[in-house]
Parts: C-alpha cells; sequence; structure tokens
C-alpha cells in the first residue's frame, strides 16, 4: 500500500511538471511512470496473490480449527455426559455395596455371636464332660486301690491295729496283764457274752485304759506323723515312695483335715514323674470334694498345666478361664492369665 502512495504522489507530480517540462523529458517521464506502474502491476500481481493465498490459507486453518474445536466440544459434552452417567451409576453401585456390606456385617456378627453361644455351650460341656470324666476315673482309681488294699495292703494295715485294740485290762481288781494272742481270743467272748459281768461295768475301767490304747487324738497324731515323712519323701524327689506314704495317710483318714493336702501332694507326686493323666485325677478330688480349701487354685492351675504337658491346649484354656472366673484374686490366677497369653 505505501508503494502505491508513492507511484500516485509520483503521478501528480509528473502532471505538474508536464507543463513546463520539455518533450523529453516528457517522454522520460512517461517512461518512468510506466516503469512505475509496472511495477505497480507487478507488486500487485505478487503480493495480492501472496496476501491472498495468506488469506485463503488462513481461512481455511480458521475453518480446521472452528471443526477441531466444534468435535472437542462433541468430545467434552459427550464426556461430560459419560462423566454424570459414571457418578450416577457409581453412587448407585456405592449404595448398593454398602447395603451389601452392612447385610453381610449384620449376617456374621449374628453369626460370630451364634459362634460365641456355641463356643460357650461347648466349653461349658467340655468342662463337664471333663469334671464327669475325672470323677469317673477318681471312682474307678479309688475302687482299684481299695481291692488292692483289701488283697494285700489292708491286711497289712490289720495287723498294725489289732495288737492295739486286743490289749484290754480283763478286772480293775486283778492285776493288770496284757491279753496275749491266744488268750484275747479267749478273753473276748467273756466281755461281751454275759451282761451281768460287774468288772466290765464299773465305771473304774475307762479310767484304767491301759498305755497301748488308741485314742482319736493319738490317731491323729499319728497320722500327722506319716503325712510328714511322706512330705519328707516328697520333698527328697522319692516320688514313688511319696506316693504310696500318701496313699497309707489317706486310707487312714480319707476325710480328715489333712485329706486335701494328701490328695494334692499325691497329684504333684505323680506330676513330678510325669504321670499327667493320673495327676488330673488327683486334683480333680482336691477341686471336686475341696472346693473351699486353699489348694483348690493350685489344684485347679496345675490340672491346667497338666492338659498343657498332654497337648490338650483347649482343656487346658477352659480350666485356667475357670481358676480366673473362680478365684480372681488369687496369685494362680495372674499366673493362669499368663499361661493363656502363651497359648494364645
Amino acid at each position: 500500500m505505501k508503494h502505491i502512495r508513492n507511484l500516485a504522489v509520483a503521478g501528480c507530480t509528473v502532471l505538474l511538471l508536464c507543463q513546463c517540462a520539455s518533450k523529453d523529458e516528457i517522454r522520460d517521464l512517461k517512461y518512468q511512470v510506466r516503469a512505475v506502474n509496472q511495477k505497480v502491476e507487478d507488486v500487485r500481481g505478487t503480493e495480492v496473490d501472496q496476501v491472498q493465498k495468506r488469506q485463503a490459507s488462513s481461512a481455511s486453518r480458521l475453518d480446521e480449527m472452528e471443526n477441531s474445536i466444534a468435535q472437542m466440544r462433541a468430545l467434552l459434552e459427550e464426556k461430560s455426559h459419560q462423566e454424570g452417567q459414571i457418578r450416577e451409576q457409581t453412587k448407585e453401585n456405592v449404595t448398593g455395596l454398602q447395603a451389601s456390606f452392612e447385610n453381610r456385617i449384620k449376617a456374621l456378627e449374628e453369626r460370630v455371636s451364634q459362634l460365641e453361644a456355641n463356643l460357650d455351650k461347648i466349653g461349658e460341656a467340655r468342662i463337664q464332660d471333663a469334671e464327669t470324666r475325672a470323677r469317673e476315673a477318681a471312682k474307678r482309681a479309688e475302687e482299684a486301690r481299695k481291692r488292692s488294699m483289701a488283697a494285700g495292703g489292708g491286711a497289712e494295715g490289720q495287723v498294725s491295729l489289732l495288737p492295739e485294740r486286743r490289749k484290754v485290762k480283763m478286772d480293775p481288781t486283778k492285776k493288770a496283764e496284757v491279753a496275749t494272742p491266744a488268750t484275747q481270743e479267749a478273753a473276748v467272748p467273756s466281755a461281751v457274752a454275759p451282761v451281768v459281768s460287774p468288772p466290765v461295768e464299773t465305771p473304774a475301767a475307762p479310767a484304767a485304759a491301759p498305755a497301748g490304747a488308741a485314742t482319736p487324738a493319738a490317731a491323729s497324731a499319728a497320722g500327722s506323723d506319716m503325712f510328714n515323712k511322706a512330705l519328707s519323701m516328697y520333698k527328697a524327689q522319692q516320688y514313688n515312695d511319696a506316693y504310696k506314704a500318701f496313699e497309707q495317710v489317706l486310707a487312714r483318714n480319707p476325710r480328715g483335715n489333712e485329706a486335701a493336702e494328701t490328695l494334692f501332694y499325691m497329684g504333684e507326686s505323680l506330676f513330678a514323674r510325669g504321670e499327667y493323666d493320673l495327676a488330673i485325677l488327683d486334683y480333680q478330688k482336691v477341686i471336686s470334694n475341696h472346693a473351699d480349701h486353699p489348694r483348690t487354685p493350685t489344684a485347679l492351675l496345675k490340672q491346667g498345666m497338666s492338659f498343657e504337658k498332654l497337648t490338650d491346649h483347649e482343656t487346658a484354656k477352659i480350666i485356667y478361664k475357670k481358676l480366673i472366673a473362680e478365684h480372681p484374686q488369687s496369685a494362680e490366677a495372674s499366673t493362669a492369665e499368663q499361661q493363656l497369653a502363651a497359648l494364645q
């Protein structure tokens, strides 16, 4: 455009100069004007074509960009529509999953509660079954012990007691004499059969009891001595002899004050010898027959340890839980908690 303006100015200048210029100059000016016009035409031809071409290419590019933008808008709209559908579907899925999860959780909780109730029932049944089996085994062991004592050991006990029972003074007015085994058999009928015999019914006879007569205090003292001897054997790790000695103590006084201690140490002797199944039975006698005795928590603890030694861990857990529930303040309960933690 600047070239065209310059040419126009030049043309005007030529027209002004034509009046005063010579012909040659006019001719030269015409030639120059033609050259300038030619150049203008050339410039127009080249630059306008280039500008037009550029405009055409720019327009085509703009059309392409508009098409691309339109396609992108369509894609964006489609994507936004799909995203909306996906959001709605996701919400529905999440809601359905939450409902299904809640239903499953409720079902699992109900099942867990049922299992816990069943486990409690099974545990109680196992405890009762274990106690029943322990009682039955204890009865069988007691019957076997009684049969063995009646066959062999019982006769031995009778021999040690008969001389003391047959040492009686026949008549307080006569000299005191100890009846021999031969004379005792003859003297007993005479003391029992005739009711009118004055010497037997005289009140002085009990006061003059012989020195060898067995009194309750003497029997208790004798039992304590036997228990102490058996306990000494146990402490000396003579578990077999200690068990037999404790059996004799229990046979002499099965319901005395030392019965629970005797049964407990019988179980301890068997436990020390590794006879855990038999030890469980003696511990059960302490638990069942002497529930209020101080040895009962220890018997429960050792019974659980015996089951643990026999690799019956489930029964051991039940025994430990029973100990913790029934004797929570005892030192054995804390030990049972440690044993339970080790078994988990």
